[in-house]
């Protein structure tokens, strides 16, 4: 007589193993010098700038900075005058990371954010023109807050958090580099 635990070990040792697969996602949509110009297109060149990201400053401005921050910045210019800055960043989303730029005119405001490259199975709706125009005109973190100055995407909460916490920092240090710019 067999019993049932034998037919359930016949069943499993005759079935196929399990395997777990993970589906990657990524979908890139700008490129660096596409995102210049569609931020800052009255920008003739795009001139990258040594960035040093001042953390201790970041984190007493209560601005949170991930471990390993290295933003990128480029200063846009028409012959010698200053058209403004493009930075390139990089945040974690729910779990993969958005890869995004933001520009900034010469008085230091959001001139807009483009989305480059988006590796989450979901939330790719941050890329949509009516949530990033939120940003535009903006200047200084205190004028980025997610869930009052930035609404919230249900379904890209993670997404849309993230990102408004990126371009806080970013707005940040090009408050500097405005700074640093009419201290000449």
């Amino acid at each position: 007589m067999i019993t049932r635990r034998q037919t359930l070990q016949k069943i499993a040792l005759g079935a196929p193993p399990l395997v777990w697969t993970a589906q990657a996602f990524a979908a890139s949509f700008l490129s660096l010098e596409q995102a210049q110009r569609a931020l800052l297109p009255q920008a003739s060149e795009f001139v990258e700038q040594p960035l040093v990201p001042d953390v201790a400053a970041l984190k007493s401005a209560g601005l949170g900075v991930p471990s390993g921050y290295a933003p990128k910045a480029w200063l846009a210019r028409t012959g010698e005058a200053v058209q403004g800055w493009v930075l390139l960043d990089r945040v974690v989303g729910k779990y993969e990371l958005i890869d995004y730029a933001a520009g900034f005119n010469a008085q230091g405001q959001v001139s807009g954010v483009e989305v480059l490259v988006y590796r989450e199975s979901h939330g790719a709706e941050i890329r949509t023109p009516a949530w990033r125009r939120q940003f535009e005109g903006r200047k200084g973190p205190s004028q980025i807050r997610f869930g009052d100055d930035i609404r919230n995407i249900s379904g890209a909460t993670l997404s849309c958090q993230h990102v408004t916490e990126g371009v806080q920092r970013l707005s940040a240090l090009v408050q500097g580099l405005v700074k640093a710019r009419e201290g000449r």
